[in-house]
C-alpha cells in the first residue's frame, strides 16, 4: 500500500546518509533491505529477481509520478543521469520483456545495477525512499503509469502537429 510518505526529493534520501561508501551501503542494506555493492568507491543497487526498474526520459518522469501518486503507488525513483529516471518496483511475479515497453522506455532487471546517491554527486533521488515504508510499488502499476504518461504525451504531440484552425480540413479528409 502506497502512502504520501513518498515524495519528490531533488537531492537525497529522507534520512541523511553516512559519508563513506561502506557506511552508505550499510545504510541501504539495514534501512531498506536492498542488495547493494560498493564498486569503485560508489554504492550500486543490484536489481534482483524481485526488484526491477523502468527507466524513462526525465521529461516524462513528473507525469509518471503524478499517475503513480493518483494510483496510490508512488515509490522510489532514481535519477540515472541528466536525462533519465528509473522507477524502482517489485516484480510480484509479473513477467515483462523489453518488447513490452513503450518506445524510449527501458526495462532494467537482473543483473543490472544502478549507482545510488553516495560519494558520487551526479546521482540523486527523484523520489526518495522512505525507510519507514520499505515496500516498493508493483511493476504492473508502474508500467501502467508509464504507458499512460507516454500515451498522454503522444496525444499532446499529435494535437500540436495540426493547428487548431486546420483541424476541420484533417477531419474532412478522413
Amino acid at each position: 500500500m502506497v502512502t504520501p510518505a513518498h515524495r519528490a526529493a531533488p537531492t537525497a534520501p529522507v534520512r541523511p546518509l553516512p559519508r563513506g561508501a561502506a557506511e552508505v551501503a550499510a545504510w541501504y542494506r539495514n534501512h531498506l533491505g536492498w542488495t547493494v555493492h560498493v564498486v569503485d568507491a560508489g554504492v550500486h543497487l543490484v536489481l534482483t529477481a524481485g526488484l526491477v526498474a523502468f527507466e524513462v526520459p526525465a521529461h516524462q518522469a513528473p507525469a509518471v509520478l503524478a499517475r503513480l501518486t493518483g494510483l496510490g503507488a508512488a515509490g522510489p525513483a532514481l535519477r540515472t543521469g541528466t536525462d533519465r529516471v528509473a522507477f524502482l518496483c517489485d516484480v510480484n511475479d509479473a513477467v515483462f520483456t523489453q518488447a513490452d515497453m513503450p518506445v524510449g522506455i527501458r526495462h532494467l532487471r537482473a543483473p543490472t545495477s544502478l549507482p545510488l546517491p553516495s560519494p558520487r554527486p551526479s546521482y540523486a533521488w527523484f523520489v526518495a525512499p522512505d525507510p519507514d515504508h520499505r515496500w516498493l510499488p508493483s511493476a504492473t502499476a508502474v508500467l501502467h503509469a508509464v504507458r499512460g504518461a507516454v500515451a498522454a504525451a503522444a496525444r499532446a504531440v499529435a494535437h500540436q502537429e495540426v493547428p487548431v484552425h486546420r483541424l476541420w480540413q484533417v477531419r474532412a479528409r478522413k
